[in-house]
């Protein structure tokens, strides 16, 4: 409890001007994976395959498909321990105010900062993606916090297609010093997302 209650007076501290929350509602969202889309497409960088990362790289990837004719959509499936365990207080958090909700994120996110950075192994990649051959893949989430699952992804996928060229794009990247950091994101100045799927989404 010392160690929560020194994240809570330093987040106290801290919070206005090292990190923020921004909440994206289905308009919202679907403007800011335009957004990253022209990203990516400045770089002239045009994907033949995006590759979502469940569940909200799938979401953003789809979003993100609209402004890349031709190109094509897999899903991986990667999930971090603590994203299972979340659901266990989702039926309360939308009750509570906005500026509660956002004091909690902010320590959640100091929180998990401090945890080690446990690897992931090799993620196995579906054969009906290596069997497409594409030559430029872009790999997608919503958010890197660890960076952990996106390396884990991005690593994989350039074992299983050697001839491509893998590239990576996220909303948000939250932390300073993630283990991987992504070719494209819209915010890169620990800015974290209330997403339209996210369980403090107010209603």
């Amino acid at each position: 409890m010392a160690v929560v209650g020194k994240i809570v007076d330093v987040v106290r501290k801290n919070s206005k001007k090292n990190m923020k929350v921004v909440t994206l509602d289905s308009r919202r969202f679907a403007v800011a994976c335009r957004m990253l889309a022209e990203v990516v497409e400045g770089d002239k960088f045009m994907p033949e395959l995006m590759v979502g990362i469940r569940t909200g790289g799938e979401y953003v990837a789809r979003e993100m498909l609209g402004e890349f004719p031709g190109a094509r959509l897999a899903v991986v499936e990667l999930q971090r321990p603590s994203t299972r365990h979340k659901g266990l207080v989702a039926g309360l958090l939308p009750l509570l105010p906005a500026r509660v909700l956002d004091f909690m994120r902010m320590v959640e996110a100091r929180l998990l900062a401090l945890r080690p950075r446990r690897r992931v192994g090799r993620v196995e990649i579906p054969e009906e993606i290596t069997a497409l051959g594409a030559r430029r893949i872009l790999v997608v989430d919503d958010a890197v916090d660890s960076g952990v699952t996106l390396e884990a992804v991005v690593s994989s996928l350039r074992e299983a297609c050697p001839s491509a060229q893998v590239r990576s794009a996220v909303i948000t990247v939250t932390t300073s010093r993630p283990v991987i950091s992504p070719d494209y994101a819209l915010y890169r100045n620990k800015t974290l997302i209330r997403f339209p799927w996210s369980m403090d989404m107010k209603a």
